[in-house]
């Protein structure tokens, strides 16, 4: 993972103090520190690219496990499906250009797992994506992402549509989908992407 650099100052004077204060529970957590308006926010759509070049680089397989309203299925997937999965994950949103300008930053440190969180929360009514987290594990030496979370909520014809998406670092991804038909039920499904062998039997 390449080093990531914190681009502020007052972000290092963060973490410094952070670590001083009384533990914070992993959820819910609030933010530290507010840096609205910062012209630093994290590369976050690069973050993802760099990992998928890596997945096309090393991968010996990777296997995609669905379940749709609780019917499980598994196998493994070529290259083109992992992309087409994949790509859930590179919205528009993160433009950067268009990020800094509706999203809002704060950051901390979170003492029980020890990383630093930076959030980012949309200022833009009806926008789909809605929220943002990265994970980093500050390091002396260098400080790494550990995974990118985020939300999401938009119509597709008369379909309500909301999504949860995890990516986890040279390991997995996942995407909770749930889908609201105007006449029907709900339907709740989940993918999870893997392309490393430790996590195939989970």
């Amino acid at each position: 993972m390449k080093r990531i650099y914190l681009f502020l100052p007052a972000l290092f004077l963060l973490v410094i103090a952070c670590k001083h204060q009384p533990k914070v529970p992993t959820a819910p957590v609030q933010p530290a520190e507010d840096s609205l308006g910062s012209n630093n926010y994290l590369p976050i759509a690069d973050f993802i690219k760099n990992d998928i070049t890596k997945v096309d680089s090393f991968a010996g397989g990777i296997m995609r496990k669905v379940n749709i309203n609780g019917k499980k299925d598994s196998g493994y997937i070529q290259p083109q499906a992992f992309h087409q999965l994949a790509n859930q994950f590179l919205v528009p949103e993160l433009d950067s250009t268009s990020f800094r300008e509706h999203f809002r930053e704060s950051s901390l440190m979170d003492e029980t797992t020890q990383m630093l969180n930076f959030i980012y929360t949309g200022n833009q009514p009806g926008w789909p994506l809605q929220n943002v987290m990265v994970y980093i594990k500050p390091s002396l030496a260098s400080d790494q992402v550990n995974r990118v979370y985020m939300e999401r909520a938009f119509t597709s014809g008369d379909t309500a549509v909301q999504q949860k998406l995890t990516w986890k670092m040279q390991e997995y991804f996942y995407i909770i989908t749930m889908r609201q038909p105007k006449n029907g039920p709900a339907v709740t499904t989940m993918e999870k992407v893997i392309w490393d062998p430790q996590h195939f039997a989970e």
